[in-house]
């Protein structure tokens, strides 16, 4: 408890802090400053108003549409991205600082296990996600309950996928920091494995976007131009683009799942007992509308991987990494 409370005096004293969590809650009052009323859909609590038969409080639309706000945009792009870059220039310092000459004597003079140290330190460095996140996900909860009239407590599934991806990219800082005892070349090599990792992710997603996808939607696309038709008949997936995607997924397989992990909040966050990722449950098409298709291709799009397979893999990604870490800090001369 010492360690932990010392790691939140430590979080707590830098600017960066404050400043990531100001910005939190701005962008937080933003979402909540969004309505549904009978007439339309207004913003920044009725500066500005658009009419709407469809997008109104009445229409089944309004939650489905609030809580993906939340998931495809604030989540993916604020939380999943920003504040993990703020969160890691902030703690990439602690362990670096922790294993300096006077600070790591005094430590490991204690009577407490060297593993049982380095496992608190890397816990308590997480702080730093979870608290922004909490007040965000606070906030957002407060909004949805009282503009629906429904207190959605899936929402606060965010706090722990945000703070498991970002300790998929921090414990590749902490194994950095054990072997060089420095902040910088681990804050590059976080965002190295977390850059190549998310470019991984995004080229599995593309390519099965267009070999699976597009076909099941009665898409394709004009590779002169670039750009996608629609109005086919629903097909089958390229056999060339079908291997293809299976060998980019080879080599995804052991790499961390932090764009797949952060999409997992979709399916986690329900409206009468259907979560997000069915869309053709709150959007009403008929049965030959073109555009059923391409919602139903969608929805096996985002259901493609299961939540054991994401969360499995990454974890023993992190298992993998934090282990070799452990061990050099528990077996090092200092």
């Amino acid at each position: 408890m010492t360690i932990v409370w010392d790691s939140y005096r430590l979080l707590t004293a830098k600017k960066l802090f404050w400043v990531a969590l100001g910005f939190s809650i701005l962008i937080a009052m933003i979402y909540a400053s969004i309505s549904f009323q009978e007439e339309g859909i207004s913003v920044l609590f009725g500066a500005y108003a658009l009419e709407s038969d469809m997008l109104n409080s009445k229409g089944p639309l309004a939650k489905f549409l609030y809580l993906t706000m939340f998931t495809d945009m604030l989540v993916p792009f604020w939380l999943g991205l920003f504040a993990i870059v703020l969160a890691l220039i902030s703690v990439c310092s602690i362990f670096p600082n922790f294993l300096e000459g006077g600070s790591i004597d005094v430590a490991v003079s204690k009577p407490i296990s060297r593993l049982t140290l380095f496992i608190v330190k890397y816990l308590s460095s997480l702080l730093f996600v979870g608290i922004q996140v909490a007040v965000f996900c606070l906030i957002v909860f407060v909004a949805f309950g009282l503009r629906m009239e429904s207190w959605n407590f899936g929402i606060f599934w965010a706090i722990p996928l945000i703070v498991f991806v970002f300790s998929l990219v921090y414990c590749v800082a902490v194994l950095t920091a054990v072997c060089t005892k420095s902040t910088m070349l681990s804050l590059l090599m976080a965002f190295l494995v977390w850059g190549v990792s998310w470019g991984v992710q995004v080229a599995e997603s593309f390519i099965y976007k267009i070999a699976y996808v597009m076909p099941a939607a009665g898409m394709s696309v004009d590779y002169a131009t670039g750009e996608s038709q629609s109005g086919g008949e629903p097909e089958e997936a390229d056999p060339g683009l079908a291997k293809f995607h299976r060998g980019i997924k080879m080599v995804e397989a052991p790499l961390p799942k932090t764009r797949e992990a952060t999409y997992l909040l979709k399916k986690k966050i329900k409206i009468d007992g259907k979560d997000l990722t069915q869309a053709t449950s709150f959007i009403e098409t008929d049965d030959d509308d073109p555009q059923r298709n391409h919602l139903k291709a969608t929805e096996a799009y985002e259901n493609r991987h299961s939540e054991a397979y994401i969360v499995g893999t990454s974890l023993a990604f992190e298992l993998v990494i934090l282990s070799i870490a452990g061990f050099i800090f528990v077996r090092k001369d200092y």
